[in-house]
Formats: C-alpha cells, sequence, structure tokens
C-alpha cells in the first residue's frame, strides 16, 4: 500500500512539474514579444541619441558639399528655384556645376521651415534617417532569419562606426541605405518571394507601393541610382522560381504587373534623362577611374581592381576611406574587429543555405554586388560613400553569424558558449566605448577635419553677421577654404530674394593653379568679394581710389594682403590648438 501510494505521490509531483513547466512556458511566449519590444526600443533610443547629439560636432562645421545643399534647399524654401534659378529641380540641381541629385534637397525643407538655415536643420535628415534604417533592418533581418538575428542586426548597426558617421552629416548620400532598405521591406511587406516564408499570398495593392518607392529612391545619390536596380533585378533571378510561382495565380500577377507599371513610372523619366541629357552624368564623368588614353581592357582592368578592396580588412576594420573628410577617427575603420569572424560564420551558413533558402541567395547576391557603385570613378582609397549601399548587407551577414555561432555552442556546450558571450560583451563594450569617445572627442579637434569642415569661415561669419548690414565691402580669402561664397552664403544665412538680386560674378574652373577642374566658383555675390588668386584684387585698388571713406571688413589668413602692418586685426579666428587661423580686420578705406 506504501509502495503504491509513493508511486502515485511521484506520478501526481511530476504531472504538477509539468503543469508549471508549461505555464512556465506560456508566461515566456507572451513575455518575449513584450522583451523584443523593450529591447528594440531601447536600440532604437541609443541609436538616435548618438545620431542627433551634438549636430554642430562630429564632424565639426559643415562640409562644402553640406554648405551646398543647405543653401539650394534654402532658395528653394524662399523662392521655389535652386541657387541657379531653376524651379523645383527633380533630376539634378546645378550646385557647383557639376549637378548633382536633387532629391536630399526636398528632405531639408519641412526642417528648414520650422527652424531656419543651420548647421542642425541640414544635418537632421541623415540623423532621422539614420535611426529609421536601425528599425528597418530588424523588419528586413527578421523577414530574412528571424526576430533574434533582426534585433542583433539593429544593436548592431545602432553603434556602427560607419553609420554613425554618415548619419551625422548633410550630405546626400546619408540617405543611400535608408533609400536601400525602404524598397526592400516594401517588397517584403508586398510578400515578394525574397524571405524563406511561402505561406504568404503577394498583395498587389502593397506591391504597386514598392515598385513606385523603389523608383522614387533611384532619384538620390548616385550610388544608390546604380546599385538598386541592378540589386532588385539580380535579386529577382535567384529567387526566379518564386517569381514563377506567383504568375500561376491572380493575385500574384496582378503584384507584379503593379510593380513593373508603378516602377516604369516612376524610374523610367529618370532612366530616360540618363540617356537623354549629358549634364545628368557631368559629375560622375569628371573622376572616371580611366584616362582617355586608356583601351578598353586597360578601362576594364582598372574598374575591376577596384572591387576586391572592398572586402579587404584595410577598408573594412583598418582604416576605412582614406580621403580625410570621409576617414573615421585614426585607428578605426568602418566596422569593429569582433565583427570580423561573425561575419564570416554569416557567409558560410549563407554560401550553405544557398540552394535552400531565398533570403540566403538575396544577401549573398547584395553582398556581391554592393561595391558596384564604386568600380568607375578614382579615389584615393575605396569609396566610404559610395560602398554604402552594402552597409546593411555586412551588418545582416553578421549578425546571421552571430546568432548561428551561438546558438550552436548553446545547443553543444553551454558553458564554453556563456564563456564566449561574456568575451564577446567585454569586446563590443570596450571597442564601442573607445570609437564613441574619439569620435565625440579628438576626431572634432584634429586639424584635418576643422579645415575640411570649414569651422574658421564659419565662426568668422557668426562674427560678421551683426555687422554685415553696415559695411560697404567684404573680401573674403579663398586660401584653403573650398567654394567659400558658399560659406558664406550659410553662415550670413543670407537672403535668397537678395542673392537673385545681387551682382554675382561666377568663374568657371579650373583657375590658374589647377583647382576647382569642371566645377564653377563664384568671386562676388553682392557685397561680399572673394580673394581667388588675382580675382578682386582690382577691386581694392578702385575702393582706395573712389574719393569715398568706405567700411571695409577683410576676412583673410595671417599675413595675407599684409595688413597687420597697417593695424593690428580686429578679431582672430582659433583653431583648437590655439593658432591664429583667421584674420578679421574692421576699418576704413
Amino acid at each position: 500500500m506504501n509502495l503504491r501510494q509513493g508511486n502515485q505521490s511521484k506520478k501526481s509531483q511530476a504531472k504538477k512539474f509539468a503543469g508549471l513547466q508549461a505555464q512556465a512556458s506560456i508566461k515566456l511566449e507572451r513575455a518575449i514579444p513584450l522583451l523584443l519590444c523593450t529591447a528594440l526600443t531601447l536600440i532604437l533610443v541609443l541609436a538616435g541619441f548618438l545620431r542627433l547629439g551634438k549636430p554642430g560636432q562630429s564632424p565639426p562645421g559643415l562640409h562644402v558639399d553640406e554648405a551646398a545643399n543647405a543653401w539650394n534647399a534654402y532658395c528653394l524654401l524662399k523662392t521655389g528655384t535652386d541657387q541657379h534659378g531653376v524651379r523645383w529641380p527633380v533630376f539634378y540641381t546645378r550646385a557647383f556645376g557639376e549637378n548633382r541629385s536633387a532629391l536630399f534637397l526636398y528632405t531639408l525643407l519641412p526642417f528648414q521651415a520650422v527652424w531656419g538655415l543651420s548647421i542642425t536643420t541640414t544635418r537632421l535628415p541623415g540623423a532621422i534617417g539614420g535611426t529609421i534604417v536601425v528599425l528597418l533592418i530588424y523588419i528586413v533581418g527578421t523577414r530574412f532569419f528571424g526576430r533574434a538575428t533582426g534585433l542583433v542586426a539593429a544593436a548592431m548597426l545602432a553603434a556602427n562606426p560607419w553609420h554613425l558617421q554618415m548619419s551625422r552629416w548633410g550630405h546626400e548620400s546619408t540617405l543611400t541605405p535608408l533609400l536601400i532598405m525602404v524598397p526592400l521591406a516594401a517588397f517584403l511587406w508586398a510578400n515578394a518571394p525574397f524571405s524563406d516564408d511561402k505561406e504568404r499570398s503577394p498583395r498587389p495593392v502593397a506591391a504597386a507601393s514598392a515598385g513606385a518607392v523603389a523608383g522614387i529612391c533611384c532619384y538620390g545619390y548616385p550610388a544608390v541610382r546604380l546599385f538598386l536596380p541592378v540589386f532588385l533585378l539580380s535579386a529577382v533571378l535567384v529567387t526566379w522560381r518564386g517569381w514563377w510561382d506567383r504568375l500561376k495565380t491572380r493575385s500574384g500577377v496582378l503584384a507584379i504587373g503593379a510593380i513593373l507599371i508603378t516602377g516604369a513610372a516612376t524610374f523610367g523619366p529618370l532612366m530616360w534623362k540618363h540617356v537623354t541629357d549629358a549634364e545628368i552624368n557631368k559629375r560622375g564623368q569628371a573622376t572616371w577611374v580611366w584616362s582617355q588614353s586608356d583601351t578598353p581592357g586597360e578601362k576594364i582592368q582598372k574598374v575591376l581592381s577596384r572591387y576586391p578592396g572592398h572586402f579587404g580588412t584595410d577598408f573594412l576594420f583598418i582604416h576605412g576611406d582614406r580621403d580625410i573628410a570621409l576617414s573615421p577617427p585614426p585607428g578605426n575603420g568602418l566596422f569593429h574587429w569582433y565583427m570580423l569572424p561573425m561575419m564570416i560564420v554569416g557567409l558560410i551558413v549563407s554560401i550553405l543555405r544557398f540552394k535552400s533558402s531565398r533570403a540566403a541567395r538575396v544577401l549573398l547576391t547584395w553582398l556581391a554586388l554592393y561595391p558596384v557603385a564604386d568600380l568607375l570613378n578614382e579615389h584615393p582609397s575605396m569609396h566610404a560613400l559610395r560602398s554604402l549601399p552594402g552597409l546593411c548587407a555586412l551588418i545582416l551577414l553578421a549578425a546571421l553569424g552571430a546568432v548561428i555561432a551561438g546558438k550552436w555552442l548553446w545547443g553543444r556546450h553551454r558553458l564554453a558558449a556563456v564563456a564566449i558571450a561574456c568575451v564577446m560583451a567585454i569586446a563590443v563594450i570596450v571597442q564601442n566605448a573607445r570609437f564613441i569617445g574619439q569620435f565625440f572627442g579628438d576626431f572634432n579637434r584634429q586639424p584635418e577635419k576643422y579645415s575640411v569642415y570649414g569651422v574658421d569661415i564659419l565662426e568668422a561669419c557668426e562674427w560678421l553677421r551683426p555687422r554685415f548690414s553696415n559695411v560697404d565691402a567684404v573680401f573674403c580669402t579663398g586660401s584653403s577654404i573650398p567654394h567659400p561664397a558658399i560659406y558664406t552664403l550659410v553662415g550670413l544665412r543670407y537672403d535668397p530674394k537678395q542673392w537673385f538680386r545681387d551682382v554675382r560674378n561666377v568663374v568657371s574652373g579650373p583657375l590658374p593653379g589647377g583647382a576647382y577642374k569642371g566645377e564653377e566658383i563664384y568671386s562676388r555675390y553682392g557685397k561680399m568679394y572673394f580673394l581667388l588668386g588675382e580675382f578682386n584684387r582690382s577691386v581694392l585698388e578702385e575702393l582706395s581710389q573712389n574719393g569715398r571713406r568706405d567700411h571695409v571688413i577683410f576676412i583673410v589668413r595671417p599675413g595675407e594682403l599684409g595688413l597687420e602692418k597697417i593695424t593690428r586685426p580686429t578679431h582672430q579666428i582659433r583653431d583648437p590648438q590655439g593658432r591664429a587661423v583667421l584674420w578679421i580686420f574692421d576699418g576704413y578705406v
């Protein structure tokens, strides 16, 4: 009797334990969405904080291309035309005469309408867009490889050095990851057969939106125009069976037809413009990787020779872009070293899944094609901006590798998995803390960054702005300041309507020293004169001989014009090392 009672007691305890396990499992399943939502929210908060904080720093000042975008957008806002008087440009805006994409200008308009012309409003689209990309990579990663991969990818992208740096300035390339991820997410929303979920039915209305979005995104930075159509077409080819199956259903035929119609309606005019208008291709043609004397074979060789470097450690992990305007803080690449083993594992997994997984094929196609936008033009190294289409693919590859490796280790040796996870966590914290400290610290005090981002001339404009209306002429140096006119227009928050009333003198490059090849530069607008070589030297002589007492301000490099022999500078602009880099003289001639 006692034995029977004991057995029944054990069975009762086992049932109770199983019941508790089932209840715990149910509670955990219910808690997972909340935990994921909380984790994703924290990641997005971190991403936004890193991208939106201190908009005038990291990098400091404004790059000349940022200033051009800001000024042209401000002209559109106030007059409905860009700085050259073209009403609401669509295909390109002339800018410095090199004809850059116009889409970014329209993202600046709402911010300038609310907060005016400033460094902050110039950089807000990139910062906000960069934060949205973190959300989109979670969505795409989840559809491709599961929620864990999506969440890890979002966390990796939030603090990634490449994306963080490129999200914090007002260049049209900052939106490249967004313009790649939005169409991809839209196609997945329309249930295009890019993922491994074969039970989802085509959605014709969403497909129409995806086609339109993809076409519109191609109006962005040239790297997007080159990469996105090639990538989407190639992604369709490597998943062709899924598309073929779609043609066997009414909803699938409607979805494919909708993509083709809306895609053609939006992308078609841009493609036609590239075929019929040589001006739209002017910017790229100025920096071909080959020379005119090269044979076709030599041109092909030079193009292909740029391909391998995009997967090398020098570009990805050691130096990044070697152009000073685009380079990360010294000792850093575009990715942290702890991501290298994850990328390798992700690559192996994707190759092994190539036949069975559509998502793996799309990701590998994405990786293989990402350098295409950076093969045709010369640069000191691989180009960090033209290579941006591959950023999210590399992140997804590393996230996939991290999740697969973690699951594999956990299933075979949990103690080793915990130990390796702790080591990786320490590496992640140390390397990210080191980079963020440099990026928001010494990075802003680098003399090269200070110069290339025009910090000195912008500070001089801050001094000049309250005095500008009371002077008859301002003579500004053109030494080591690319396109000084555009900096002063932004720094003075100049009135676009006054700009169109002003006398403006435009010079076509190159100047005698070879600068500004293929570009246009302003030697004067209104009462602003720029000392570019011998330009405006005669104006100085005319002022001294006109018989009037003119109020004139000079913004010059130390020793330029020799004014220090006559009087002391009224004000000096100093660099982070305390050296005088601009002298300002305020007086009468």
